[in-house]
């Protein structure tokens, strides 16, 4: 069997069931920082919410129910799981029951990143600060998944991405960071109860946008007459890749083009296509 590398994005549906059936006070909001972090330091509070989710795992957290599903019958020694979550008690203690249940199944499981949890943030500063760390987390977000995911897959792991939990723009960024590394991404049809594997889509660029591609690749960046030469020749071309972000530009103070550089999913993407060809 091949070694699988599961990156899973992690929300809060623990703690939501948990609610629905009692096991903790269904008043208290995600909101409730302060809470959360009691039942964080709580042992016998974080056995309660274990013993909850192995009485029905599908049922009880989100991210096992797809989880557990695509990895029945396979050898958890080889499979390894990178959880990732917002910086926020709420979060954190449902990781943490995660971590719990999962590596008592035998699965092994890597540190897991912790992204702007806005919650946290507006509470101890202002609210455009909040907003402006949590977009800078989901930058950060989408490079450092593309980038384990790459060395996993240098490794040899077959690489997965489940991104059924978390807020609806971390959903959105791990879906993406899994198209561009060309993996695998399932998540939970709640209609009809099923697994969906989602089918692989991207902009793939073609002729002489390649052209420009292997160009860039080669020299790093160019700039000054170079420049010139190349947006006046291949100005269709170009604003494509831009706006698919394979390139970046810089512009001078009329607004001309001065310098190009390929970026880092562009260069994935070149790889990706010589790989295939």
């Amino acid at each position: 069997m091949k070694k699988e590398f599961h990156i899973i994005s992690t929300g809060v549906s623990i703690i939501t069931n948990a609610q629905k059936n009692n096991v903790i006070p269904q008043d208290k909001k995600i909101r409730d920082e302060e809470y959360w972090r009691e039942l964080l330091d709580n042992p016998s509070e974080i056995q309660k919410l274990k013993s909850f989710v192995e009485k029905d795992p599908h049922k009880n957290s989100a991210e096992l129910n797809t989880f557990l599903r695509v990895v029945e019958d396979k050898d958890p020694s080889n499979i390894e799981i990178y959880l990732f979550g917002t910086k926020t008690y709420s979060n954190e203690l449902c990781r943490r029951i995660l971590e719990l249940y999962l590596r008592e199944l035998g699965y092994k499981l890597y540190t897991p990143y912790e992204i702007s949890g806005y919650f946290w943030e507006a509470k101890y500063y202002d609210e455009n600060y909040a907003k402006d760390e949590f977009k800078k987390g989901i930058s950060e977000l989408l490079d450092r998944l593309i980038h384990i995911a790459q060395k996993k897959k240098k490794e040899g792991y077959e690489i997965y991405f489940n991104p059924t939990g978390g807020l609806k723009a971390h959903v959105i960024t791990t879906a993406l960071a899994g198209y561009l590394v060309d993996a695998q991404i399932y998540y939970m049809n709640e209609e009809f109860n099923e697994t969906v594997f989602l089918p692989k889509l991207f902009y793939l660029p073609k002729g002489k946008e390649i052209e420009i591609l292997n160009k860039l690749n080669s020299s790093s960046i160019i700039s000054g007459k170079e420049t010139k030469d190349l947006y006046s020749s291949y100005q269709n071309e170009i604003e494509r890749l831009i706006v698919y972000n394979l390139i970046t530009t810089e512009t001078n103070e009329s607004g001309e083009i001065f310098k190009i550089k390929i970026t880092y999913k562009g260069k994935l993407i070149l790889e990706e296509l010589k790989q295939n060809t």
